[in-house]
């Protein structure tokens, strides 16, 4: 399978019926979960890894790596609604993944790797350092979604290095979040987003 087709195929997995703002849950776009996953794949990540998708929503980034040929895949989120439509995508996609109702800041096994697109909190109250603390203990490399900010990426650069890893490669791209809140003014809002590879 070709990023592409990857892409193709996660395009048509269901959506947050009824997205909680507390919780931050916008949609991954399909394209920046085959661009992060298929990458993930070329850097001998995923083939044959045990793989986690930490706060997995509607679980792309899981089924993804599974279709990636991952060994094992768990999945982790806090919200019911959320993890009852992963599974609903993942029998769809024909992939067997583990499903977990979990905070993960409370989660006990490691994992080669780790997939996550967690909360920025910007509108809750947990802060996105404290998700990837968790990413950084729980795998031997993750990769995480974050805002890209200058100041935001120079502090996180910081806070993994503090916690004895290192950032080896930032990805920048486009994030589209459609209007789905009362807040939302336009159609569609981009905002830019750097995924980290951390070792």
């Amino acid at each position: 399978m070709k990023q592409k087709d990857l892409e193709i195929l996660l395009s048509q997995f269901q959506k947050f019926e009824s997205p909680k703002i507390h919780l931050e849950q916008y949609q991954t776009p399909p394209r920046l979960v085959a661009m992060v996953t298929w990458r993930a794949f070329q850097l001998g990540d995923i083939e044959n890894k045990t793989v986690a998708d930490l706060c997995c929503g509607t679980g792309l980034f899981a089924i993804a790596a599974k279709i990636l040929e991952a060994k094992h895949v768990v999945a982790y989120e806090i919200d019911s609604d959320a993890l009852k439509i992963a599974q609903k995508n993942a029998k769809f996609a024909e992939v067997d993944i583990e499903f977990i109702q979990k905070d993960v800041r409370d989660i006990e096994l490691k994992y080669d790797t780790v997939l996550m697109n967690s909360p920025f909190g910007v509108k809750g109250s947990v802060k996105d350092q404290e998700f990837l603390l968790i990413a950084l203990q729980k795998s031997k490399v993750c990769y995480s979604l974050h805002l890209m900010q200058e100041n935001n990426i120079v502090f996180l650069k910081k806070f993994v290095e503090k916690n004895k890893k290192e950032v080896v490669e930032i990805i920048k791209a486009e994030f589209e979040i459609p209007s789905i809140f009362r807040f939302h003014k336009k159609r569609l809002h981009i905002i830019e987003v750097a995924i980290l590879r951390c070792l």
